[in-house]
């Protein structure tokens, strides 16, 4: 036990040493791509001095941010795409280009790879692959993807995890977290924006990301609620699948690009089309597990004409109550409903009062660009980004679920446009709409939620009468209770420092001009030739005096500052 607490502080020693060189590079690198004023505006220039040094302003965009964030490796590529999909923060000038960044890394030696996949499997290679491909299918900058076979000939492909990704991304993270933290401290727009959610939200996505289980049950999960004949999800083999290796069938196609579909009849793209908008709507609104990242590179054509949807390192879950609400929202677009819309966006929950009024007012505002254009023609994708950027105006916070739900659609959109320009996702949402509806009004589902309401019911009417009979007995007794129960947030926590900072530095002040009345009297009773050593004791004193009292009073105008 000792020993591993010994390694363990050893390990959190070199993380924090590894912590204080990678910061200031970290801001370096965005200072040099003209974010040195944002740096000054989240209060970090003033944490990390090599920021005060002259550097050039430059009014910047997504695109700066894109190059700063590929030159710092791979966790803050990963950074830029959780922010690209972040359409209630970010306008689309920032958001577009983060989009692009690129998640591909230089290919692992094939022996650090075998040397993983022999430690993960707990035997070695030979016996229980017939082969492994030493080139990689794709390499990206956590994963590694090789085709191989089982010894029963059925191919697969393994994903493996890099070596020696694991600590590079906990110090990014732990990095950012505490420059989040900085920054919340020292600037308001980091508090609005709650900068240090965003990174817990982005750690806990990549954290998912890299833990192959659970991209194996995500996968597994799409695999047994998928329907759709004309969409294939390959399987998944559990008992060679870990943490740090995902063993999946291997499906043989193309990426679903330009040249892919320029090669398939009308028809076929059209029934292409219609079978992958149908699955991701069915997904969302019916089954509440989606592909969030549907993109052309995660669907195949594959070779016997269907799609092969893979890679489900970003999967969304729903609850069956953010079903119903979100199915509520497109049910009060579709009635030009902005008071409802208004209330339902509400619902997702705001980081600070909101003006009811404004709100309803600038969603009339957005609403009113649609007015005049069928359901079935609008995009249904970027429609939802708009809304989730007017909630975000108004400091609301969109679910990460919904957020995911936006992009998944966006994304399919696009694809399903490309296959089929004639074909919408909004139209196809308003013919999916009765079969939400019916099931929302079936039986079995009002059977269900009558129980759920009974139950809370019966629970609330038991503790009812206890409660009453122990307010009657105070009410009684003359001795009523009002209990309260105040929530002190950073800005009342922030005024109360504040005074106290104010009273402490008034009692120092105080004390200041008691003790130097003292010794100037001193001073006054003593000739400066006498010879007497008093006289220069006490003006020593009154020098070094003056120093610490400007130096607390310096210390304590940047603290009340």
């Amino acid at each position: 036990m000792m020993e591993q607490n010994d390694g363990s502080r050893e390990g959190d020693f070199v993380v924090k040493i590894g912590t204080l060189r990678r910061a200031p590079e970290i801001v370096a690198v965005f200072a040099k791509h003209g974010f040195a004023g944002y740096i000054k505006d989240l209060g970090l220039a003033e944490k990390i001095p090599f920021t005060r040094r002259g550097v050039k302003e430059q009014n910047v965009k997504g695109e700066q941010l894109r190059r700063a964030l590929e030159e710092l490796g791979p966790t803050f590529m990963k950074l830029g795409q959780f922010l690209s999909t972040r359409t209630d923060l970010l306008p689309p000038s920032w958001t577009e280009p983060l989009a692009k960044l690129q998640n591909s890394a230089p290919a692992m030696p094939f022996e650090a790879i075998k040397q993983i996949v022999e430690i993960e499997a707990g035997q070695p290679l030979d016996d229980w692959l017939v082969y492994m491909e030493e080139m990689p299918l794709g390499a990206a900058s956590i994963g590694q993807v090789h085709r191989a076979a089982l010894k029963d000939g059925t191919e697969v492909a393994i994903k493996i995890r890099r070596p020696g990704i694991e600590p590079v991304i906990r110090n990014d993270v732990s990095i950012l977290r505490q420059l989040a933290s900085i920054a919340e401290r020292n600037s308001e727009l980091a508090r609005q924006v709650s900068l240090k959610a965003i990174i817990d939200d982005f750690a806990a996505a990549l954290g998912r990301e890299m833990n192959y289980r659970m991209e194996a049950m995500e996968a597994e999960g799409v695999r047994d609620l998928m329907k759709e004949p004309r969409i294939y999800v390959p399987r998944i083999y559990p008992e060679w699948t870990t943490e740090r290796m995902l063993v999946m069938e291997f499906v043989s196609g193309r990426s679903l690009r330009g040249d892919v579909i320029n090669e398939l009849h009308a028809e076929e793209r059209q029934d292409l089309a219609r079978a992958l908008s149908e699955t991701v709507l069915r997904q969302v609104f019916i089954d509440g597990i989606f592909h969030a990242d549907p993109h052309p590179g995660n669907l195949l054509l594959l070779n016997d004409g269907r799609l092969g949807l893979i890679d489900f390192g970003n999967t969304g879950r729903l609850s069956e109550d953010m079903r119903h609400l979100l199915s509520d929202c497109l049910f009060a677009l579709a009635d030009r409903d902005a008071a409802s819309l208004s209330i339902l966006v509400l619902e997702m929950g705001a980081r600070k009062p909101v003006d009811r009024r404004i709100l309803q007012r600038d969603i009339s505002r957005w609403m009113a660009g649609y007015l005049d254009i069928e359901l079935a023609d609008v995009q249904m994708g970027a429609m939802l980004q708009e809304l989730f950027s007017v909630a975000g105006s108004h400091h609301i916070t969109i679910p990460k679920d919904f957020v995911q739900v936006g992009q998944a659609f966006l994304k399919v959109e696009q694809t399903v446009i490309a296959l089929d320009p004639g074909s919408s996702l909004s139209g196809m949402v308003r013919d999916m709409a009765h079969e939400v509806l019916m099931g929302r009004i079936h039986p079995k589902e009002m059977m269900r939620e009558s129980r759920s309401f009974f139950r809370l019911f019966k629970m609330a009417a038991t503790k009812l009468p206890g409660i009453l009979n122990e307010t009657l007995n105070e009410w009684e007794g003359g001795q009523p209770k009002l209990k309260m129960h105040l929530t002190a947030d950073d800005n009342m926590m922030r005024r109360i420092e504040r005074m106290a900072s104010l009273i402490v530095l008034s009692v120092i002040m105080l004390a200041f001009s008691i003790i130097m009345a003292g010794i100037f009297v001193s001073m006054g009773n003593q000739s400066p030739i006498s010879g007497s050593n008093t006289y220069i004791i006490a003006l020593i004193t009154a020098v070094v005096m003056t120093i610490l009292f400007m130096t607390v009073l310096y210390l304590m105008w940047r603290k009340i500052k």
